[in-house]
């Protein structure tokens, strides 16, 4: 599948520790729907200037969600 690449370790390489998690999900009778996996690296033992320079996490304001219910009922629009 090509998911990855495996590539030299360089001296100026912080190596964070991790781990893969399977679960296995089922139907209500209890026959196997799918297998799911996920590789999950611990973010926490990334030093800051080497590994990542800056972070960003989107947060909505509630004026923002105010207008947007405001002009859903202006405009007889429906959410989900």
């Amino acid at each position: 599948m090509d998911a990855w690449d495996v590539v030299d370790k360089t001296d100026n390489v912080n190596i964070i520790d991790s781990t893969w998690a399977f679960k296995l999900k089922r139907f209500p009778d209890g026959l196997i729907k799918k297998f799911k996996g996920r590789f999950c690296a611990r973010g926490d033992q990334q030093i800051e200037g080497v590994d990542y320079f800056e972070t960003y996490a989107p947060v909505v304001q509630w004026t923002t969600v105010r207008l947007m219910l405001i002009l859903e009922v202006l405009l007889g629009l429906k959410s989900k």
